[in-house]
């Protein structure tokens, strides 16, 4: 099944390519994709780099899809979002700054939302529901010089349910970063930050005895080394970031959780075309869990080649196929290896209207880092996002991930849909509404679980 599967993805993303080649010439640019729920601002890097180090790091694409809705994302306003051009690291602002005279811009922001959750903890019985309000504050301090690029940055989510106190929230996501431009062929880009985050209950496969959720807490850095001018026919990039990942209560269940992560990687771009280069990576991520309890230290290695096309083509997007490998320090594990693929496209038919798909392999650990089996999560996931107006514009989502429990007998399957719909509000605010259904059915009696997330929305920036 799992063959037919791989076979099947990877003739997804070959035919896709194709498309996206024969459709490099066109000149329509693609609009900017929305930040996903679960992306950390300040860390959100292009889909050619490797995966972020983050809140992730346990289960990876089967806890994101059954967190959905648990947090907000950030401020979309369409007229408001332009990207910083050329950001290898830094963070862009949002809507007008505020200008101070020492040259220093500072861009603030926030989301409120009000909405309610029909099944918080995530059970397949007994379902607590309760109406929910978020508030997501946003602020970017930014400062050029000599043409660097420096920001500092502060995201936070705090959550309140009326009838479910225990899972009450509060997060926090810091980052300073820079962007260097030493000549025009040597670029660095550099950035350390602190992360305050918990797992929503029920999205992770270790045992919860407690009411609250799991809280940890995470320094991080990263460091990008680019060498090529832009344009030219070959371009080298390495890579490297780090994470130290402490969960700060119920330590019963969550202290062989704690991991320093480590990943290093390379990547090579060989320009084919005008707007197509090949792409060669090898990358690597080490986990070493902190408790003696723990049997998950290992060394995660994926060997990728593909293609990537620029964005200002109509089709844009990077395709990676490769073999990935796991080795276990304890002698007494399976080393799982197999193929393996990482793709995100972008597909612009118009200027106001953009399709956006990505999927992935990866070999996860337990999220308790002392089990003794690991997880293949396969993860497809399109959504579209449509202008019907200057002021008036919607989003469609749908995935899947597919999570393969070797070493346990089980099997689950998480679905997840969405809809959404805002306007604009002049410059300054965008109200909306949507809706987020996440359904996971198991093998194992009591882990399936439907949940419903309903939100009415407002946005604001300068």
């Amino acid at each position: 099944m799992h063959t037919m599967e791989t076979r099947s993805a990877i003739g997804l993303i070959l035919m896709l390519g194709i498309l996206g080649n024969a459709a490099a010439t066109e000149t329509a640019p693609a609009p900017a994709a929305p930040a996903s729920e679960a992306a950390v601002p300040s860390l959100n890097l292009p889909a050619t780099r490797a995966p972020v180090i983050g809140g992730d790091v346990s289960t990876g694409a089967a806890q994101r899809s059954a967190s959905a809705g648990y947090e907000l994302s950030g401020a979309g306003i369409g007229s408001a979002s332009t990207p910083e051009q050329g950001a290898i690291l830094t963070n862009a602002g949002r809507g007008k700054p505020i200008r101070f005279q020492n040259g220093i811009f500072v861009y603030p922001a926030a989301s409120l939302a009000v909405g309610h959750n029909d099944n918080v903890g995530g059970t397949d019985t007994n379902e607590t529901s309760s109406k929910i309000v978020i508030l997501r504050p946003e602020v970017v301090a930014e400062m050029k010089r000599s043409g660097d690029r420096y920001t500092l940055s502060y995201a936070g989510n705090f959550g309140r349910y009326t009838s479910s106190t225990d899972d009450n929230f509060r997060h926090h996501d810091i980052w300073l970063a820079g962007d260097n431009y030493f000549t025009t062929r040597a670029r660095l880009g550099w950035g350390v930050g602190y992360q305050w985050r918990s797992d929503a209950r029920g999205s992770t496969d270790r045992v919860n005895t407690s009411d609250s959720p799991d809280e940890w807490r995470a320094p991080v850095a990263r460091l990008v080394a680019i060498y090529g001018a832009p344009g030219a026919r070959g371009r080298l990039e390495l890579e490297s970031s780090w994470m130290q990942k402490r969960y700060t209560n119920n330590r019963i269940n969550t202290r062989t959780s704690d991991v320093d992560m480590h990943m290093v990687a390379g990547r090579f771009f060989f320009r084919v075309m005008p707007k197509t280069s090949m792409l060669f990576e090898a990358r690597n991520t080490w986990s070493d869990y902190i408790s003696p309890a723990s049997t998950s230290d290992n060394s995660y290695r994926k060997l990728l080649v593909g293609a990537t096309w620029d964005m200002t083509a109509k089709t844009t997007g990077v395709i990676k196929l490769g073999r990935a490998s796991k080795d276990y320090d304890a002698k007494n594990r399976r080393d799982p290896s197999g193929g393996t693929w990482e793709a995100g496209i972008s597909w612009a038919p118009l200027t106001y209207s953009v399709v956006n798909l990505q999927t992935a392999q990866d070999i996860a650990d337990s999220s308790s880092g002392a089990n003794n089996y690991y997880i293949d999560n396969r993860s497809y996931t399109v959504s579209w996002d449509h202008k019907w107006a200057s002021y008036v514009t919607s989003n469609v989502n749908a995935g899947v991930v597919r999570s393969e429990y070797n070493g346990i007998i089980r099997d689950d399957t998480t679905k997840n849909y969405g809809v959404g719909f805002y306007r604009e509000l002049g410059y300054n605010f965008r109200a909306g509404i949507n809706w987020n259904r996440t359904k996971r059915d198991s093998n194992v009696n009591g882990l399936d679980f439907k949940r419903d997330v309903f939100m009415l929305t407002l946005e604001a920036v300068l």
